[in-house]
């Protein structure tokens, strides 16, 4: 049996706030090490001073150092504030338009595992074993798996006017990788779909999950509001997810926030007082220029923060919402089974037909 962890992955642990400030110290002691190096430069810009001809960090690479890391951190900033907002609005779209229908969620452990994929971790040797957990932990692959659904419960649907829209039928059976917080497989359960976008099938409870981490103080459903996944969902499996504890906001972006502000107006002021710096001993230096320094300057601040912050966000937008609601592969449903649907709607089928994949669709309470 594939391992199912106790409760779902919401966000970062509640200590990541700490761990991003841990993590970005040992940067801020070189850079104020930097600092340091352009404070002290001027009273060592002469050829008489022993320490003239000592090998030296120049001043022009410390800028383009700290110009570097102010488009990073701008960009992180960019994606606090702007992209997560808006991949918040389009999660709670589907709480307030999406439709219910029925579907699979299949999702494969394979991140300590053997290369079938059970999660044994009984094939290949150590190191086989050491490169694989380390792709699936850079690469995220165990946070993600797959949705099934058929597309006509989505056009049966009377919410639906897709193919009105658009005059195309839907039909076929749609698959999509999506964002997991429950890791174990499912069977028909509630899948949600935007009525304009028929690809945009995400799991319910998943959805859910995505919520809370993001509410200001809000726990996943209690047992009883989970009716609508209970069938098909394997019992031990089921159980744990039932039983799954109530879990407050885990959002930690305004403290992350915080500190990339910090070093942006650290960079900001500190670039600054490097290019005035490299003006004041350039003329000690042939590879120290003010000219270049405030080019160098005014590039990042003014075209490379806007360009890679605002645009490279803008095209992880695009690309994220495409994913969405617009991304998935497609199979055609054979024609004995379009046989099979058409009779059901026309009342000549048994009730034993319903766990077929082409079944109806679930109304939103």
């Amino acid at each position: 049996m594939i391992p199912v962890a106790e409760v779902p992955l919401l966000a970062l642990p509640s200590g990541s706030i700490l761990q991003f400030l841990g993590m970005t110290l040992p940067l801020l002691a070189v850079y104020l090490y930097f600092l340091y190096l352009a404070i002290t430069r001027p009273t060592i810009a002469d050829p008489d001073n022993p320490q003239y001809t000592d090998d030296r960090i120049r001043l022009t690479d410390i800028l383009y150092t700290y110009l570097a890391t102010l488009v990073l951190f701008s960009s992180l900033v960019v994606y606090l504030l702007w992209f997560v907002n808006k991949r918040r609005r389009l999660s709670k779209r589907y709480e307030k338009e999406a439709i219910v229908i029925l579907g699979n969620v299949e999702y494969n452990d394979s991140h300590w595992g053997s290369e079938d994929g059970t999660g044994s971790g009984s094939g290949g040797n150590f190191c086989t074993k050491l490169y694989r957990w380390m792709i699936h932990g850079c690469t995220l692959r165990n946070n993600y798996g797959e949705v099934t659904y058929n597309l006509e419960r989505v056009a049966n649907h009377p919410a639906c006017n897709y193919e009105h829209r658009k005059q195309k039928s839907l039909n076929g059976i749609i698959t999509k990788k999506v964002r997991v917080y429950y890791r174990y497989p499912r069977e028909q359960v509630s899948i949600l779909v935007l009525p304009e976008y028929p690809y945009s099938g995400q799991p319910k409870i998943d959805m859910e999950a995505d919520w809370a981490s993001f509410s200001s103080s809000v726990g996943l459903r209690s047992d009883s509001s989970r009716s609508l996944d209970v069938d098909g969902v394997d019992g031990g499996n089921y159980a744990r997810a039932a039983n799954t504890p109530q879990t407050s906001s885990r959002d930690r972006s305004p403290g992350v926030l915080l500190v990339a502000a910090f070093w942006i107006a650290f960079l900001l002021f500190a670039s600054l007082y490097v290019v005035f710096q490299i003006a004041a001993v350039e003329d000690a230096y042939e590879d120290e220029t003010a000219r270049t320094a405030w080019i160098a300057f005014g590039c990042a601040v003014g075209g490379g923060v806007p360009l890679i912050a605002g645009g490279g966000n803008l095209l992880r937008w695009m690309v994220y919402e495409r994913w969405i609601l617009k991304s998935g592969t497609k199979k055609k449903v054979s024609s004995k089974k379009r046989k099979k649907k058409k009779r059901r709607s026309e009342g000549e089928e048994n009730e034993g037909d319903d766990d077929d994949v082409e079944g109806g669709y679930i109304q939103m309470t």
